[in-house]
């Protein structure tokens, strides 16, 4: 059984974890498939967009597996006790090491989220730069619950929500449904179930009819606005803006739009 199924629509890329008799929690096994298929997105450069869902009507992701995250924490104990020379378990999120790929590549994403998304799961959906929710969405970040605190939601939500609707998600660990997300700001759009899919993958081809260094670089000015003071974002931004404004795509863009025919992009 495959965990993670990737597949491709023209410049559109769905990943979309499988794993929906135990809600797609992030497991070992789900979580190796999902970089692979990260990996993937990454190095094709035929993928312009990609699309982050779940398998099934009930979750996106209800985030680490604590079942099995138990399992192993018990056997690295039996193991610590019989004097074994076995690395401890692993026990750090999976979701840091997606968050560090996520921010490499420049590429959109955007998140489908049909359902569940706690935990790791709305932190795997945090780090899209769009998010659009069925209507029977709920999400958490309920780490606290559990001894845990969020690797990357407690760093990522302020900047998207504020910091009073961040900490309320972040300390008090309480879900919200998907008109309250959508009212915060964690997601922009509230759609029926049967039109998730279909809706993000519009979204995805309007973004990728676009010029794809253009978009990639205004992602990253975009983060950079974020990131540092505004004058020194703009002086780190200016040789990124001279680049697509000095590249064949710019060219194509003008010429297409005077013949009026739509552009051929090249990458370049």
């Amino acid at each position: 059984m495959a965990y993670v199924i990737y597949e491709k629509r023209d410049h559109i890329a769905i990943i979309t974890l499988n794993r929906p008799e135990r809600m797609n929690a992030l497991g070992r096994e789900l979580g190796a498939e999902l970089r692979a298929a990260e990996a993937e997105f990454v190095a094709d450069d035929d993928a312009w967009v990609g699309i982050y869902t779940g398998a099934g009507d009930r979750a996106f992701c209800a985030g680490r597996d604590l079942k099995e995250a138990a399992q192993e924490a018990a056997q690295g104990a039996v193991q610590e006790e019989a004097g074994s020379t076995r690395p401890a378990t692993q026990t750090t999120s999976p979701i840091s090491r997606f968050e560090r790929i996520a921010a490499d590549h420049g590429k959109p994403t955007i998140a489908a989220i049909n359902g569940a998304a706690y935990g790791g799961g709305l932190e795997k959906a945090l780090t899209c730069d769009i998010r659009i929710c069925s209507e029977n969405a709920r999400m958490a970040l309920a780490e606290v619950k559990v001894g845990l605190c969020p690797p990357g939601g407690s760093f990522n939500l302020p900047r998207l929500v504020g910091l009073s609707n961040a900490m309320w998600l972040l300390l008090s660990g309480e879900p919200v449904d998907a008109e309250e997300a959508l009212r915060m700001g964690v997601v922009t759009r509230v759609v029926p179930l049967p039109d998730l899919l279909d809706t993000a993958v519009a979204m995805a081809q309007t973004i990728a009819a676009n010029a794809p260094l253009a978009v990639r670089a205004t992602r990253k000015l975009a983060h950079l606005g974020l990131e540092m003071p505004l004058d020194y974002a703009r002086r780190m931004g200016a040789m990124l803006i001279e680049s697509v404004w000095s590249s064949e795509d710019a060219v194509e863009g003008a010429r297409a739009f005077a013949e009026k025919r739509a552009p051929e992009w090249k990458l370049r």
